[in-house]
């Protein structure tokens, strides 16, 4: 024992916390380009890490740590994400014009450009699997 340490402390562990899990056996697999992207891709789907993916085709299970994310269509939320981009360059030029001395902006149009925010947030939380703020 340390002469310097106190008699009811506990060594400090050097292992990072995943090394002090119980699934401490690395299993390496070597894919061609074209399998890794059919894994990663069906693995998206089921809403599962690879190694969740491959653990549950292997043994049944994802194991008791793994999470379920809701698959995202990317195709979908990048539409939605520009559709959301244009209206931020929309209050963008509305706030140019407010700052403007003689402004014709009025309160129809910034409550137009609200709404179309507001849509599009609720397009996007609804592709990633987020409940709609009320």
């Amino acid at each position: 024992m340390n002469a310097n340490a106190s008699p009811h402390t506990q060594p400090h562990s050097s292992r990072s916390g995943s090394e002090k899990r119980k699934r401490g056996v690395p299993v390496s697999v070597r894919f061609l380009p074209e399998e890794r992207i059919a894994v990663e891709e069906k693995a998206r789907l089921t809403g599962l890490s690879v190694a969740s993916f491959l653990r549950a085709c292997g043994l049944g299970t994802p194991g008791p740590r793994a999470r379920r994310s809701a698959p995202v269509d990317a195709e979908a939320l990048g539409h939605a994400t520009a559709a959301l981009n244009r209206v931020g360059n929309n209050v963008n030029q509305i706030a140019h014009r407010l700052n403007i001395a003689g402004s014709s902006i009025t309160a129809d149009e910034c409550f137009a450009a609200l709404a179309e925010i507001r849509a599009a947030a609720a397009t996007i939380r609804e592709i990633v699997g987020r409940k709609d703020r009320t």
